[in-house]
C-alpha cells in the first residue's frame, strides 16, 4: 500500500536533508530509499538502489555515470631506456582491441567505490588506482605495432587506465545527485497535487528521467604519483600520471551493434520456446527482459544515427522489422 502523501513528503524531506548533508553517508541515504522505494512500489528504484548497494550484475544495466571512456596508458621499453604511462595510440587497431581498451565499467557497489576512494584519500595526495589491461591485449598491441615500435626497438610492457581520487568522487557525487533530482521532483509533485494520487507510470517517468536519464561527461586533469593495481594492496608502479585523460558517453555506434545483437539473441530465445510468437509477442519479450539503461541507451543511439542505421547490424527482416518497432516505442516520451 502507497503511503499517504503527507508521509511521503515527510520521507522526502529526511532524504533530502540526509543529500544535503555531507556527514551522512551515501549507503545510507540509498538504505532509506529502500524504504521510499517500497513505499512507492516503484520497480525501477527499487532496482536501482539494489544495484547501487549489491553492484550491477552486468554491463547493460549500468546507468550512464558509471559507464566512462578513456585513453590508454602503458610502459615502453627497449631494454635501455623506458616510459611510463605513455598514452598509446589505438587508431591503427581493431574494432576487437579498441572495443575492450577505450570503455571503463564500473559495476562494484556503493561500499566498494568508497572504499577504493578512501584508501586514495589515506595515501599520499596524487596516487591513483591501475586498471591493467590483459596481457594478450598488450601482445596484440605489439604486433599491430611492430613497424612503429621497431624503429626504436621498443615493446609494450603493460597497458592500463588510471583512475584519480577525483573520478571515483565524481561517479560517487553522481550518485547522490540523481537522488537528489528524483526527490526534488518527487517532492514538487507531491507538494502541488492537491491530495490527488500519484499513479505508478508517473514514478515510473520521474524514476526514469532522473536515474537512467542523466548523463555525466568527466574530464581528468594530470595526476601524479604512485599507481595500485585496483583489488590489490601493492604499488605497481611509481611516478604515474593521468595526462588529460577525457572521459564521454559510449560511442553510439558501439551502443546499437550491442542493442541490436542482444535483442536478436532474445528473439532466438523466444523462438525456441513459442516459435509461433506474434510481432506483438515479440516485443513485449524483449520489453520484459531489458532494463531501463538498456532501453535508454538504444534508442539515443537510435535517435542519434537513424532507424536505418540498424540495417547494418541485423540481417533477417522479420527480426529486423521486430527491432525497429521495438525501438520506436522507446523513443516516445511516456515509455
Amino acid at each position: 500500500m502507497i503511503a499517504s502523501s503527507e508521509e511521503t513528503q515527510e520521507f522526502l524531506k529526511k532524504i533530502q536533508n540526509d543529500i544535503l548533508d555531507s556527514t551522512v553517508a551515501l549507503d545510507a541515504i540509498l538504505l532509506r530509499s529502500k524504504v521510499l522505494a517500497s513505499n512507492l512500489r516503484s520497480k525501477e528504484l527499487k532496482l536501482w538502489v539494489k544495484h547501487e548497494l549489491n553492484g550491477y550484475p552486468d554491463y547493460t544495466a549500468l546507468p550512464d555515470y558509471r559507464i566512462v571512456s578513456s585513453s590508454v596508458l602503458g610502459t615502453l621499453s627497449n631494454g635501455f631506456w623506458q616510459h611510463s604511462n605513455r598514452p598509446l595510440t589505438t587508431y591503427n587497431l581493431p574494432d576487437y582491441m579498441k572495443k575492450g581498451a577505450e570503455t571503463i565499467h564500473f559495476s562494484q557497489n556503493i561500499f566498494g567505490l568508497t572504499g577504493m576512494l578512501d584508501s586514495l584519500s589515506s595515501q599520499d595526495q596524487g596516487k591513483d588506482l591501475r586498471v591493467m589491461l590483459p596481457a594478450e591485449w598488450v601482445m596484440m598491441y605489439n604486433t599491430h605495432n611492430a613497424d612503429t615500435l621497431s624503429q626504436g626497438r621498443y615493446q609494450l610492457l603493460e597497458a592500463h587506465h588510471s583512475i584519480t581520487e577525483a573520478l571515483l568522487k565524481q561517479i560517487i557525487g553522481a550518485v547522490r545527485s540523481c537522488l537528489q533530482d528524483l526527490v526534488l521532483e518527487l517532492s514538487e509533485w507531491f507538494w502541488d497535487s492537491d491530495g490527488e494520487k500519484i499513479s505508478q507510470d508517473e514514478i515510473s517517468r520521474i524514476v526514469y528521467i532522473n536515474i537512467y536519464g542523466a548523463s555525466n561527461s568527466i574530464n581528468m586533469g594530470n595526476q601524479g604519483g604512485d599507481t595500485y593495481n585496483v583489488g590489490q594492496a601493492g604499488a605497481v608502479g611509481s611516478n604515474a600520471r593521468s595526462d588529460q585523460n577525457t572521459f564521454i558517453q559510449s560511442d553510439n555506434r558501439q551502443s546499437l551493434a550491442k542493442a541490436a545483437e542482444e535483442i536478436t539473441q532474445l528473439l532466438t530465445q523466444l523462438e525456441q520456446t513459442n516459435p509461433s510468437a506474434t510481432q506483438s509477442e515479440m516485443i513485449a519479450y524483449i520489453e520484459d527482459n531489458t532494463t531501463p539503461s538498456f532501453k535508454r541507451r538504444a534508442g539515443s543511439a537510435i535517435k542519434a544515427l537513424g532507424e536505418s542505421a540498424l540495417d547494418e547490424y541485423v540481417l533477417d527482416n522479420k527480426v529486423l522489422k521486430v527491432i525497429k518497432a521495438t525501438v520506436k516505442g522507446w523513443l516516445q516520451p511516456n515509455s
